[in-house]
């Protein structure tokens, strides 16, 4: 699930500049209106630190800028099965990257610390046009039995997911917040996910953050 990756963006092409040019228009997009089509993969870069990633995509050089205000792209559609590759940038240090995702798989490529990136892979089959869809990402190795809870409630969202791993679940469209805790003790303050809406799917991501974790999330919006 979880491993090292170069950074560098092949196969995108012009689907990362229509990401970065699209961030707004493709905000409201839902990710499965009818399911992934059997012969399409997705892509997405995350920015899990704190001093902000340049995705540049091989051959065509398209860029896409990531930091704390915008710290996730949308989904890329992109061939199943064939490799793309690109290059992350943070800070002045490189690294290469490349990836290969399989018909109807989503693939987020994370990077942590600058340049230091790992992959996470999800091929869901949960669509509910009635419900939202809320995952964990667990990029953090060093929380305890993290835990999400409803924020000002003893209530569990997401438990039990190990480093390098993912859950997601279904919930209704309300308007959530989320406390992590880790070793059963609170860490930061709570994320605010909005008012969700049905249909739509979102993750939150919990990185390191110095001594302590931290988590921020994303729409998983498709660019079209």
């Amino acid at each position: 699930m979880k491993k090292l990756i170069s950074v560098a963006v092949g196969g995108l092409l012009g689907g990362v500049a229509l990401a970065a040019s699209g961030f707004a228009s493709a905000a409201d997009i839902l990710l499965y209106p009818t399911g992934p089509a059997q012969d399409s993969s997705f892509v997405r870069f995350v920015d899990g630190g704190t001093h902000g990633v340049e995705v540049t995509a091989a051959g065509s050089k398209a860029r896409l800028s990531l930091d704390a205000a915008n710290p996730a792209s949308h989904f890329l559609p992109i061939a199943a099965g064939k490799p793309v590759a690109g290059t992350l940038t943070s800070g002045g240090a490189h690294q290469d990257v490349s990836a290969t995702v399989q018909p109807g798989e989503f693939v987020s490529i994370v990077a942590l610390d600058g340049t230091h990136a790992v992959t996470v892979r999800e091929k869901p089959d949960d669509f509910n046009a009635l419900k939202a869809s809320v995952a964990l990402y667990n990029l953090d190795a060093r929380c305890a039995a993290p835990t999400l809870k409803v924020a000002g409630r003893d209530v569990v969202l997401l438990d039990g997911v190990a480093a390098g791993q993912t859950k997601r679940r279904q919930v209704n469209p309300v308007t959530l917040s989320v406390q992590l805790s880790c070793g059963g003790q609170p860490v930061g303050q709570a994320l605010s996910l909005g008012t969700l809406v049905a249909g739509q799917r979102y993750t939150v991501f919990l990185v390191p953050a110095g001594a302590q974790s931290r988590i921020f999330f994303a729409n998983d919006a498709v660019s079209h």
